[in-house]
Formats: structure tokens, sequence, C-alpha cells
């Protein structure tokens, strides 16, 4: 099975509605580090953060990711992954699965992508196992699918700090693109398409960074008020508080088993 019908796949009775979709420019979120109310939606022009509400979320260094429903994100847990509403009104754990530092949705192969001590890994059909990919030589903690082929990574931690690399789906090769100057540290990663730029919030300080895919090039958008790391997540479209008949999102934990990958607890 797939990963967007496995999040979807109904198990333990847990039903979650849908709401529908407004149109209008992309939201980018934010799940702060060791906050599990931490959910917040990022200003791309200004930097404010606006808070949202719960991820459920307690650990750090954490993920999140977009899935293939605009109103839902996957975020991980020390132990695991979890399945967030992007309305911040709370979150399902997805127990037994693997957890990670950063997570990278690719929506034209409905595949999730993960990274963590800097190993590099593929969730497989069903969370039954993970599949290892090629090292990408660095601490990459910020991840995010950049279309077609190409995975974005970030280095942060052990570093080297505020590296910038390129992932190729297809050939399994890790590329440097660039130092971006910033000392990043428990950092979230995010990719507009429309505007092609990363977007990067990290726990060395309160800013929200932009940054060209390109040449790795990075400027301050402006000040979040947030001191800690997380997850970044762009989505492409806004929720609207309207139910829409019959569509339901089916978030559970019976049908998601994958075992678990040790892990070493990262502070600041």
């Amino acid at each position: 099975m797939s990963f967007s019908h496995q999040i979807r796949t109904l198990a333990g009775g847990a039903v979650l509605s849908l709401l529908a979709l407004s149109a209008g420019a992309g939201t980018l979120y934010f799940s702060e580090d060791r906050n599990t109310g931490g959910l917040y939606s990022l200003n791309t022009t200004t930097g404010a953060a606006t808070a949202l509400g719960a991820t459920g979320v307690a650990g750090s260094t954490v993920g999140l990711a977009p899935t293939d429903n605009p109103n839902g994100l996957v975020g991980s847990r020390p132990f695991g992954l979890a399945a967030i509403y992007a309305d911040g009104s709370g979150s399902l754990s997805i127990p037994g699965t693997a957890t990670a530092e950063g997570l990278a949705y690719d929506a034209d192969n409905d595949a999730l992508f993960g990274t963590i001590n800097g190993s590099f890994f593929s969730y497989d059909a069903g969370f039954a196992s993970t599949t290892s990919l090629a090292a990408p030589g660095a601490d990459i903690e910020g991840l995010a699918w950049g279309g077609g082929s190409t995975i974005f990574g970030l280095a942060g931690y052990s570093g080297p700090r505020g590296y910038l690399y390129s992932y190729d789906i297809v050939a399994d090769v890790w590329s440097f693109i660039g130092d971006t100057g910033i000392d990043f540290n428990l950092v979230g990663l995010a990719y507009d398409a429309a505007e092609n730029v990363l977007y990067a919030k990290g726990s060395q300080d309160s800013y929200l960074y932009a940054i060209d895919p390109g040449t790795a090039f990075a400027s301050i958008i402006g000040d979040t008020g947030i001191q800690n790391g997380g997850g970044l997540a762009y989505v492409g479209g806004a929720v609207a508080p309207v139910p829409v008949p019959g569509a339901l999102l089916l978030l559970g934990s019976g049908v998601l088993g994958l075992g678990a990958l040790r892990r070493r607890r990262k502070t600041a």
C-alpha cells in the first residue's frame, strides 16, 4: 500500500473529518521542538508566527512534512511519527514507526523520506520497514522535497552547520550546493515551488530565513518570536473551516507498524 493510503486507512475507529479548501496562497507550518501545543503558521513575507494549536510532539529534533491531503501533516516524535491536523486541533500517534529528524514527502510518487543522525532512508509501503539510501555525509536535520527527483537537505547540530545539499532520488546520490553562512541548529526546511525558495527555521536564533536552492544564499525574512527549532512544511493551499459532506481523513494506528530506529537525543 502507498504512504497516503496508509495514512488514510481507518484503524481503531479513528475518523477525522476533512475541511474544505479555499483558494489562495500556500501555508508555511512550523512544529516547535519540546512543545506539544506548538503548531504555528509562519508569514513568508514578515516571518511573524500565528499559533494554531497542538502537534502532540514533545521531543527534539522534530521533523514535519506535507501529505497528499492539505489538511493533514506528518511529524516526528521521539520514537515514531504522528499524523497532525493542519488546523492545530490535534494529532494521532502512529506507533511502531521509525522516527526521523527531517521528513520529506514526494507528492509525485507518494513516498516519504526521513533522515536522522547522518542516515537517510525511505519508508516502505505499509510502514513495515525502511530502506536505507545513500548517506549525505552530513548531519542533515532539515529535509524538503523540491519537485521531480530532487530532495533538499540542510545540515545542523554536528554539521557542517548551514551546508545545503541536494539528493537525486533516481540516482541515489547527494550533491553539495553551498554554505548558507548561517550556523543552523535543530533546523527545519520547507520548499515553496511557486517562488522557488527554501524556508528554514532553527534554534540558533528566532528568524525565518529564505534560501536560494541553486546557490544556498540565505537571507532573513523576519523574526518569528520563537527561539526553539523544529520542523517546517509548506502546503500549497489554505484551510477553510467548512466541512465537506462525505469527505473523510482516515487516520489511525492499528495498521501502521514499523520498527523503531535507535535514536540518540539531541540537545541545543
